[in-house]
């Protein structure tokens, strides 16, 4: 049954993460580095593509876009917090101390994360004879219109994940970054209980058409900002933007297919939201290496209106399951 193979994959996949991580304390070798690295991705996306399965079958019918929405959200904020803290511990401590810390953080996590015993009869699959290999295996067609905004906001999302340091630090205020990223955390926790109410009452199109605007906001005054104190004021405004449009799209991508489908649906926007997240941290450094980080946030917001164009007259008719 899905919860059967969901707790025990669950289980290899967090001790694996431990693992890994525990290996990073005790190499200095870059080439050993990047192998780590490689396989502590993999084991990362299998394990959040397991967590939030297990997530969506666990909440009740009536409550599960605003549990999705909720699950996104506290994903986000992990993923903006760790570069504030990353950073600071790096320049306070070292890297040393840096993976001690991480190290103990995977192991609660392998903890917390298999302490709850799941209800064994919450969802059972549609057992359908298949021969061979099928795409549908592996991708829900009918989360594909919201993987496709995810792989959007994904893309420019990492422009900022990962050139808002690089060029804090090239103005020669680095120590900022962690500013930045604790602001962008702080916005979604805060703005959190008003956008779950909206969703939940209002549908995602109240959440979405804000969230994209006040994120294309963010990156546009992104590209004309020059001083460090430009750039942490565009935390608030991309914090409450990225906040509030990615979760929804992840919660539409899920609610889109049957319960039963739910690890599918959730791997199909992961899927498209990590090869985003990775190609464009790829294009966009080179488009920073040749035009500078305030042509490549211009460009990102650009991308984001087209994503807005997109999502108006194409593909939030997808979503007429809700209200």
């Amino acid at each position: 049954m899905l919860i059967d193979y969901g707790a025990l994959l669950l289980l290899l996949s967090s001790i694996l993460f431990f693992i890994i991580m525990g290996l990073f304390n005790l190499t200095t070798s870059l080439e050993t580095i990047f192998v780590l690295r490689g396989l502590h991705g993999a084991i990362f996306a299998l394990a959040t593509t397991v967590m939030a399965a297990l997530a969506v079958v666990v909440l009740p019918a009536a409550r599960k876009g605003e549990g999705i929405n909720m699950f996104a959200v506290f994903s986000n904020i992990a993923m903006v917090l760790g570069p504030a803290v990353g950073l600071y511990a790096l320049q306070a401590y070292g890297s040393s101390i840096l993976y001690l810390f991480l190290t103990i953080m995977t192991g609660v996590a392998l903890v917390l994360s298999n302490t709850i015993r799941l209800p064994k009869e919450l969802a059972k699959p549609k057992h359908k004879s298949m021969k061979g290999w099928h795409i549908s295996q592996f991708i829900e067609k009918r989360s594909l219109p919201w993987a496709l905004m995810g792989l959007f906001i994904g893309f420019t999302y990492s422009g900022v994940l990962v050139f808002i340091p690089i060029e804090l630090n090239s103005i020669g205020a680095g120590v900022w970054g962690s500013v930045f990223f604790a602001l962008f955390a702080l916005m979604i926790i805060i703005s959190r209980p008003l956008v779950g109410k909206i969703y939940a009452r209002y549908g995602s199109r109240f959440v979405i058409y804000p969230g994209i605007i006040l994120f294309i906001m963010g990156l546009a005054i992104l590209g004309i900002a020059d001083t460090p104190v430009g750039i942490i004021g565009t935390a608030p405004l991309l914090g409450l933007g990225y906040g509030a449009a990615q979760p929804a799209f992840q919660a539409l991508a899920v609610q889109s297919a049957p319960i039963e489908r739910a690890g599918v649906s959730t791997a199909t926007y992961f899927l498209a939201l990590d090869i985003a997240v990775g190609a464009g941290s790829i294009i966009l450094a080179m488009i920073a290496n040749a035009l500078g980080y305030q042509y490549l946030y211009q460009i990102t917001a650009l991308i984001m209106v087209v994503a807005l164009g997109l999502y108006h007259f194409i593909i939030k008719g997808y979503s007429n399951f809700e209200m």
